[in-house]
């Protein structure tokens, strides 16, 4: 009987939260350089201002381009997956997988995007202001 109380406490204490750790709030505006492979070698600027209720996460995305995009996307655990799309003049859209910093308060990710020019990919880093 002790055997049974003592595994019991124990898969109760590993399924803890469901293995998503804390929450992170990613509400806030990040900062920082972006790449694409349409242009080898040269870095952009972008500003993802992003808003969290609960999984679900919005926001905008401005850049040094004049780039502009609606982003619409789910958290899970430190990681969000969204679709950016685009509001300027080149249409289309890009999804993206963004791994989170365990403060919250770095965004770091890749992205596939489809528009006017094409199909190509990037990375990006950002900092929370």
């Amino acid at each position: 009987m002790r055997y049974f109380r003592l595994t019991a406490v124990l898969l109760l204490a590993a399924c803890g939260d469901g293995g998503t750790g804390p929450e992170i709030n990613v509400t806030g505006t990040f900062i920082g350089s972006y790449t694409a492979t349409s242009d080898p070698g040269v870095t952009y600027e972008g500003v993802l201002q992003l808003t969290q209720s609960g999984s679900q996460v919005t926001g905008t995305l401005a850049t040094n381009t004049g780039r502009s995009a609606n982003l619409s996307g789910s958290i899970s655990g430190s990681r969000i997956t969204a679709t950016f799309t685009y509001t300027d003049g080149c249409a289309g859209s890009a999804s993206t997988t963004i791994d989170i910093s365990t403060s919250g308060t770095q965004l770091s990710g890749t992205y596939t995007s489809t528009d006017c020019t094409g199909t190509y990919s990037g990375g990006y880093s950002l900092t929370k202001q």
